[in-house]
């Protein structure tokens, strides 16, 4: 597997500015217009999203890959409606996943190429977020907004970790959605934290290695470890075998709530702590820091909720996050800094990169 190639990346900041400028242009073109027809154009993607979900179900891209296709080609080879295929694909290539061409055929294009199974792709994320499972859960937001619970266990009567291990199917369509998740923050990372070149790396939470075993492949010189609960682990050797770094890293099988015993340098923690409530996230913490060595940090990757009142993807994964785990949520910084320094940190520093993920760094409170 190649490396990622981070230093091809724009800076931060001057995404950051485009971003702006790009919130100010929307801003200006939604004053324009009566507020309802603005809200009326927002609330129609209700209707393509499960049109990208159908489109992800049926693989639609994998067909286009080689050659374009017209619809009734389309639904012959999925065993579809010839009509509804033409309407939805009529849909999706209005909004810019594929392309139709003059003669009517369809054609991957660069949004429509992201639903292809390779790296980068969101396919998996799509058929696990707008599945079944959790799409039933956006109708029952109010009982997540009147009761302070998560809808998750009141729908499926268990929590989302325990209901995965309960449906292997919906648990390894998680674990791929993960890993996708994983891939389109993996250059930011790269590019945004120098890592000391001899450090030993601990990846709590880290599932099969993805991202360990990138960080380990760019840096020679550093060790690792990978931690998680045993059945979590099933594929980590082979993950960082095709990495060829399986000779770098210990694979520790254990529960962070109940002991992290991995001595190093450096703890990632990459959409650990935002499952869970301040409790039991600082038991998460306090684990970690046992293990610590005295001049040792700890990098929480997570999207940060920002202070202003300007469009941010931290803010709608949050709701994700109230509807799918009971406690779970996105933290502003404020929230981050009081979270460790209950667990024995002190926030040192908040790295931002070009994707909505930060870095937040910390270090054992002096005593």
């Amino acid at each position: 597997m190649k490396k990622g190639s981070a230093t091809k990346l724009p800076p931060a900041w001057l995404i950051n500015t485009i971003n702006h400028f790009r919130t100010f242009l929307i801003r200006l073109n939604r004053n324009m217009f009566p507020g309802n027809v603005v809200l009326y154009e927002q609330f129609q993607y209700f209707w393509l999203l499960p049109s990208l979900y159908v489109s992800a179900k049926l693989d639609i891209a994998a067909l286009l890959e080689n050659h374009p296709m017209t619809a009734g080609e389309i639904a012959e080879r999925v065993g579809a409606d010839s009509a509804n295929m033409a309407r939805l694909m009529r849909a999706l290539s209005s909004q810019g996943v594929f392309r139709q061409q003059r003669d009517g055929r369809y054609a991957l294009n660069a949004i429509g190429s992201a639903l292809l199974d390779q790296p980068g792709s969101l396919r998996n994320m799509l058929l696990h977020l707008l599945g079944p499972v959790n799409w039933n859960l956006m109708s029952n937001m109010e009982y997540a907004v009147m009761t302070g619970k998560d809808p998750f266990s009141e729908k499926y009567g268990k929590g989302l970790y325990e209901f995965l291990n309960d449906h292997p199917d919906e648990g390894t369509l998680f674990d791929k959605s993960m890993t996708s998740h994983s891939d389109l923050g993996l250059a930011p990372i790269l590019k945004a934290y120098d890592f000391p070149v001899t450090a030993e790396i601990a990846d709590i939470g880290g599932g099969e290695g993805y991202l360990l075993a990138n960080i380990l492949q760019r840096n020679p010189g550093c060790r690792g470890i990978l931690f998680d609960r045993a059945e979590a682990l099933e594929k980590a050797q082979d993950m960082l075998a095709a990495y060829q770094v399986e000779d770098r890293v210990k694979v520790i099988p254990g529960d962070f709530f109940d002991s992290v015993p991995c001595p190093a340098d450096i703890f990632l923690l990459k959409n650990i702590i935002h499952n869970w409530d301040d409790e039991k996230s600082a038991v998460i913490l306090r684990n970690v820091r046992q293990g610590m060595k005295p001049d040792g940090k700890i990098l929480i990757i997570e999207m940060v909720v920002p202070m202003s009142n300007g469009p941010s993807m931290a803010k709608l994964l949050d709701i994700q996050m109230m509807l799918t785990m009971t406690g779970g949520r996105e933290r502003t910084a404020d929230e981050y800094r009081v979270l460790l320094e209950k667990a024995g940190f002190s926030m040192t520093r908040i790295i931002p990169t070009i994707a909505p993920i930060c870095l937040v760094e910390a270090k054992m409170k002096e005593s």
